[in-house]
């Protein structure tokens, strides 16, 4: 039995940053194994609002960085996130709430 080629996460990456796929055609992309694809997801101005409240929750950093840099994030997790115990994320949140209300 021949098994197909894996996929790469990079290719999984194109695939999460195109902007044809939108909706809840990105949500599988949202829980990827690999945090270089949730964080193209994160990133994306039109995804779901599901999406990124539970892109939240995720523990790696350049999930939440992206997230905090995406406009559409809700501010209830940008408030969220500038308590969250990696100073880095925290610091970006809480300029990023700081800059909102300028």
């Amino acid at each position: 039995m021949v098994l197909p080629p894996a996929r790469d996460a990079s290719d999984d990456v194109l695939r999460a940053l195109d902007p044809e796929l939108t909706g809840s055609a990105l949500l599988p992309f949202a829980v990827h194994r690999d945090a270089r694809v949730r964080a193209a997801v994160a990133a994306r101005t039109d995804c779901p609002a599901g999406a990124l409240i539970s892109l939240g929750h995720d523990h790696d950093t350049t999930v939440l960085e992206a997230l905090v840099r995406n406009v559409r994030t809700p501010s209830s997790v940008v408030r969220a996130l500038a308590d969250h115990r990696n100073q880095q994320i925290s610091d970006l949140a809480v300029q990023r709430l700081r800059n909102a209300y300028r």
